[in-house]
């Protein structure tokens, strides 16, 4: 049986730890603080704050989890400085925030988008990929969402659509059960590709969602800017269907709009 080790046992990374003890016997949970650590313990997670470099060894399987691309880059550079071994596998949690605001058809192989934030997004991507070498695997994850997390969510509790991108940005999303399934099979695949699109078309525009979801919980229409005449991005996630992910739990972006809590 492997052990997996989640270097930031968050909200995705707890969901993963969870169903890989569906079939395996060890994960460990690493978090910054200990405010989910009774929780992990209960489902069986072994709890630790910190680093995991100390219990690296190229026999477990590793998880990269931890919040922004920026920290995830500062994590991979400590395991490069301490030496630290590379696991058999290791599974690093990126963004479509790698594309920026791309139009038209995007896959796995489109490049960096333009700007600051992809060009720092595909920066924490290289430093992985100079440590973890052939063991690794990106998921660029779209938008996550659940009950009480995620867009739906945080328009519920601002009460008004924020207008910082323009209405006709597509918006890519998929849920946490998802996303934990895909990384689980990622970690256990054969012989995975280096690099997979994770997300669950069709995807909403910001007009498209934001109508919808103002709609259901009875606000105003959202005040967007004028659109600024973007093509949709169409995802292309055949690569993830045929490896990871062949039946989403929640396929459509509509199901994110079914969850009420606040």
């Amino acid at each position: 049986m492997t052990h997996l080790i989640v270097w930031g046992a968050g909200e995705l990374g707890g969901r993963v730890a969870r169903r890989w003890l569906h079939t395996e016997s060890a994960a460990t949970g690493y978090t910054n603080t200990p405010a989910r650590h009774a929780d992990l313990a209960a489902a069986g997670i072994t709890p630790r704050r910190g680093s995991p470099a100390a219990d690296l060894t190229p026999d477990v399987v590793l998880l990269l989890s931890l919040p922004g691309h920026t920290v995830q880059q500062q994590a991979v550079q400590q395991l490069v400085e301490s030496r630290a071994p590379v696991p058999r596998r290791v599974v690093f949690i990126s963004v479509t925030g790698y594309y920026g605001s791309a139009p038209g058809p995007i896959s796995e192989e489109t490049p960096p988008g333009e700007g600051s934030r992809p060009a720092s997004i595909a920066l924490a991507e290289q430093t992985f990929w100079r440590w973890a070498g052939s063991a690794g695997v990106i998921l660029r994850l779209g938008g996550l969402y659940c009950d009480g997390r995620g867009p739906y969510s945080a328009l519920a509790r601002r009460g008004k659509a924020g207008r910082s991108a323009p209405p006709d940005k597509t918006m890519a999303l998929i849920h946490y059960d998802d996303a934990a399934a895909a990384v689980v099979a990622a970690l256990k695949h054969p012989t995975p590709e280096p690099v997979y699109l994770a997300v669950t078309p069709p995807c909403p525009t910001r007009l498209e969602f934001y109508r919808a979801a103002c709609h259901k919980l009875g606000l105003p229409e959202p005040d967007f800017d004028p659109p600024l005449g973007l093509p949709p991005a169409e995802f292309d996630v055949a690569r993830l269907r045929r490896d990871l992910l062949p039946s989403p739990a929640f396929p459509d972006w509509r199901m994110s709009l079914v969850f009420s809590r606040p």
